[in-house]
């Protein structure tokens, strides 16, 4: 009798840890589904944003490429702090789970797809972290060459209190460069829309790999209520952010 409690204890105690790590495993599951939501939806505005950036990094090269017309300095003024700022296209990975998956509890993760799909994913947003590393390079090289053709005044008077970028009054004068340094400026930023480019392709594919990621967890654990879409930003409001932009028409 005494070796039947005994063993009977032993496996109330074994069934007790494993509905503990079983509902362990399902929290991890569903905050790892919380933090792709998340994901897509900065994935989503960070695509629509980084391609008006295209367009107002062409729209810039054309103002620059030829003689430049005293008409449209505040257009080039605007276009160039536009491309300097960084921030508002750059991916912030949301991987507070998967932080913690990979201090040792990702062996609570049963399913083998699951688990492998988690740290393909998480591969793949650190080589674009690498990527968006060398973009930034680039935009500081861009700002270097920036500070012997702007006047650094202007810009000054181009950020408002909540840091967001307006078009300066006028048309404000450029500083005396030479025609290296324009060619400098041209060059790169060239090498900032290169960047630009691969960034939202590398952007298009990693919310992909979100999406398929986030359905996998759905069909696993069964989690209904997680909607794989994620947040869609609307065009209206990139433009927005954009707004002092003037047609690339006109």
């Amino acid at each position: 009798m005494l070796f039947l409690a005994v063993f009977c204890g032993f496996l109330a105690e074994y069934a007790l840890e494993h509905k503990i790590e079983t509902d362990r495993e399902r929290q991890y599951a569903f905050s790892m589904a919380e933090d792709l939501k998340l994901d897509t939806a900065a994935l989503n505005k960070v695509i629509l944003l980084r391609t008006k950036r295209l367009e107002v990094i062409d729209s810039l090269f054309l103002l620059l490429n030829g003689p430049v017309d005293t008409n449209h300095l505040a257009d080039i003024y605007f276009y160039s702090l536009l491309v300097r700022r960084f921030a508002m296209v750059q991916f912030i990975y949301n991987d507070g789970t998967i932080q913690q998956l990979k201090t040792g509890s990702l062996r609570l993760i049963r399913s083998r797809i699951v688990s492998d799909s988690i740290v393909q994913y998480d591969s793949r947003v650190r080589r674009f972290e690498k990527s968006q590393e060398r973009e930034e390079i680039s935009i500081q090289d861009f700002k270097h060459y920036c500070l012997k053709i702007f006047d650094g005044r202007i810009y000054y008077k181009m950020t408002t209190e909540n840091d967001r970028p307006r078009r300066p009054s006028g048309n404000p004068a450029l500083l005396r460069y030479t025609k290296e340094d324009l060619n400098n400026l041209i060059a790169t930023l060239s090498s900032v829309k290169s960047s630009n480019v691969a960034c939202r392709s590398f952007s298009v594919e990693l919310r992909n790999k979100a999406a398929g990621l986030l359905h996998i967890i759905k069909k696993e654990y069964h989690l209904s209520d997680i909607v794989a879409a994620g947040y869609q930003l609307r065009p209206d409001m990139a433009e927005a952010v954009f707004k002092d932009s003037p047609s690339l028409q006109a």
